[in-house]
């Protein structure tokens, strides 16, 4: 098996598996990510008996990736040891990930994340309640139209949000809103008569600007409810509608909270686009 020009190392790839044959051998690695421990602090933690966790330090001791300290007699991870618990727990989150949405993550665009794939895993994957295909959008625009504040980056566009905005400002809600349209979508929304009437009407009403425009396309939509909750949406390959991952993992929502910044920071008002088309 080659890749590039160099061949598989498989006393590597036994090392791997020696890691995978006990889920134990990692729960150790696991915890002395979060620090040094005593034998005795580790034995707390783990539902082993005390033969059973020596041979287990001795084994991880023997493949270098713990050590022991010479003063206090704490077991801690070797650097070589960190490098191979942080890689060895990227695996396990992104084969989770797999796990969790099989038909789904092969168009997540992980590449665009800088969240571990793992983040993901206790989220929930969003179908609403009928085989409707917009179901799924239609509990993220309740998430908005129900929130007190809602920032979005929109790749991946429906206009079910827009919608269920225009109904909370005619109601008299006051849910802080700022929408970032990429180019894609950003041309739908000048082109369209009544979606442009639909936001311009929008923006009249609150007297403010909401929607804003980018001169380049992002992967999917990601939807930020309340500062604590990700809406993170894509198109469906072969059918109409949308698979959405609705997620509050605290490094999910610092990102989105960091990228819908700094998005924002590089767009303009959309109604500056009107105007520089007259």
């Amino acid at each position: 098996m080659v890749e590039g020009d160099e061949r598989v190392d498989w006393s590597a790839v036994e090392s791997v598996a020696f890691l995978a044959r006990s889920e134990h051998r990692f729960q150790v690695l696991d915890l002395l990510a979060d620090g040094a421990r005593t034998r005795e602090g580790l034995d707390d933690r783990m539902d082993v008996t005390r033969v059973t966790l020596s041979r287990i330090l001795s084994d991880l001791e023997d493949q270098e990736f713990i050590q022991q300290t010479h003063t206090d007699s704490l077991y801690e991870l070797s650097t070589f040891g960190e490098l191979v618990h942080r890689d060895f727990a990227r695996l396990l989150g992104t084969v989770s990930v797999g796990q969790k949405y099989p038909k789904l993550v092969s168009r997540l665009p992980t590449d665009w994340f800088d969240f571990e794939p793992r983040c993901l895993v206790d989220g929930e994957q969003i179908h609403g309640k009928s085989a409707d295909p917009l179901a799924a959008a239609r509990v993220v625009a309740n998430a908005i139209r129900d929130g007190s504040s809602c920032r979005a980056l929109v790749g991946t566009f429906t206009s079910l949000p827009m919608h269920a905005y225009e109904e909370d400002v005619r109601t008299g809600g006051d849910t802080d809103m700022c929408v970032v349209f990429d180019s894609v979508v950003t041309e739908t929304m000048l082109e369209d008569q009544s979606l442009r009437a639909k936001w311009q009407a929008i923006e009249d009403a609150t007297d403010s600007t909401i929607y804003y425009s980018l001169d380049e396309q992002v992967p999917c939509t990601v939807d930020l409810i309340d500062d604590e909750r990700v809406f993170l949406t894509v198109d469906r390959e072969q059918e109409p509608g949308f698979d959405i991952i609705s997620c509050t993992h605290p490094d999910v929502v610092a990102w989105a909270d960091r990228v819908i910044s700094e998005y924002r920071d590089l767009a303009m008002p959309l109604s500056r686009q009107v105007s520089d088309a007259k």
